[in-house]
């Protein structure tokens, strides 16, 4: 599916992720879902992708992401679907709550 078929998102990070992205505290992606935007996240930034990713794909358990301010969780919030000009926010927690 070409780029310009999919939706063009922002993903914000905290200070303490933008080490990870060259700096970068938000990034444009372009995905239908949180799981193709975490896909082209990888062939960024693969350092970022690895920080909230394992290996498998998954949210590692102390990383939330945020949609329409609602907290995505397990597999099927993965498949949430992403509209232009959405926000995807990443906030790493201290605790697996």
């Amino acid at each position: 599916m070409a780029d310009e078929e999919k939706a063009l998102v922002t993903l914000r990070l905290p200070s303490t992720l933008s080490a990870y992205s060259g700096g970068k505290s938000q990034i444009a992606l372009h995905a239908k879902t949180v799981e193709q935007a975490l896909a082209a996240l990888e062939q960024q930034h693969p350092l970022l992708w690895q920080c909230l990713c394992t290996e498998q794909g998954y949210l590692r358990g102390h990383i939330k992401i945020f949609v329409n301010n609602e907290v995505i969780s397990g597999s099927h919030g993965l498949k949430t679907p992403l509209k232009s000009g959405q926000e995807v926010i990443v906030i790493p927690t201290a605790a697996n709550l």
